[in-house]
């Protein structure tokens, strides 16, 4: 069993822990990352106590870093409303989801680098796009995890390059 998580794969934030997350400037965006270092991404967004505050969630696909010529495309969530009982993996359209509007619950977003290259090879850069749904105050945030690395290594390098 390896004891390198980090190496082998790259964790970053998405969205550092906000009060306000999904009221603070509408569209709110990750990081773009690079998946032609990494063969996936994992976006993991997490909202804690709140009965409304929401937000309509979509991947773009970019052609730089700073998200030069974003579009919207298509990818893979699931939903997690207890600590760890997920629901059935789902196809998320390019128009994305609502998520939020419930207390403790956690959306995954799965994105493959080959679904990337079929789509548009000269946009291998990924990201969340955040659009306010409802902007009540609620404590949200997202981590980010970039695994199958083009080139592995002790300290993985920026994925925002």
């Amino acid at each position: 069993m390896s004891q390198n998580f980090i190496g082998e794969n790259h964790v970053a934030v998405g969205y550092y822990p906000l009060a306000d997350l999904w009221n603070t400037g509408s569209p709110s965006y990750t990081p773009a990352y690079n998946l032609g270092l990494y063969n996936h991404a994992v976006f993991a967004v997490m909202q804690g106590v709140g009965t409304a505050g929401s937000a309509t969630i979509l991947v773009q696909q970019c052609t730089t870093a700073a998200g030069g010529s974003p579009t919207a495309i298509a990818a893979k969530y699931r939903l997690c409303t207890t600590q760890d009982t997920w629901g059935a993996l789902t196809t998320l359209a390019s128009t994305g989801v609502v998520f939020g509007a419930a207390s403790n619950q956690m959306l995954v977003i799965e994105v493959d680098a080959a679904d990337l290259i079929a789509t548009a090879p000269t946009k291998p850069y990924v990201r969340l796009c955040a659009t306010v749904a409802d902007a009540t105050a609620v404590l949200a945030a997202c981590i980010v995890i970039l695994t199958e690395a083009a080139y592995p290594q002790a300290i993985p390098v920026t994925a925002i390059t």
